[in-house]
């Protein structure tokens, strides 16, 4: 809980749509798991998406207990944004933010976007 540097693991945008993977500070396995589930990944639509659809991945969301798993499973959500999104959508990655780099100070848009 002292490093609040530690608190996120990682964040990607792909045209607006956000992937972000945290360490949650407490275990929201809440006893009823063998290992503390710890970390967890979830996926932000932008706001002109429309929700609901079947294949609709807004509020998309899975924990892990280790960095490792949280990881890679920030990559497959990452993954499933582009997939969704199509191919070259992957051109359009952008992160993952550094605190005090300039993309801390990211507003959410992509070049080129109207």
């Amino acid at each position: 809980m002292a490093d609040r540097d530690y608190s996120v693991i990682a964040q990607h945008w792909v045209r607006g749509w956000m992937v972000s993977t945290v360490w949650l500070g407490l275990d929201h396995g809440f006893g009823f798991s063998k290992v503390p589930i710890i970390f967890e990944t979830m996926i932000f639509a932008p706001g002109d998406v429309r929700l609901g659809a079947d294949d609709d991945l807004d509020q998309y969301q899975e924990r892990y207990a280790t960095e490792e798993a949280a990881q890679a499973g920030h990559d497959r959500a990452l993954a499933a944004v582009v997939e969704h999104l199509g191919a070259d959508s992957a051109a359009d990655i952008t992160g993952p933010l550094v605190d005090a780099s300039s993309d801390s100070q990211w507003d959410g848009s992509i070049e080129g976007e109207m």
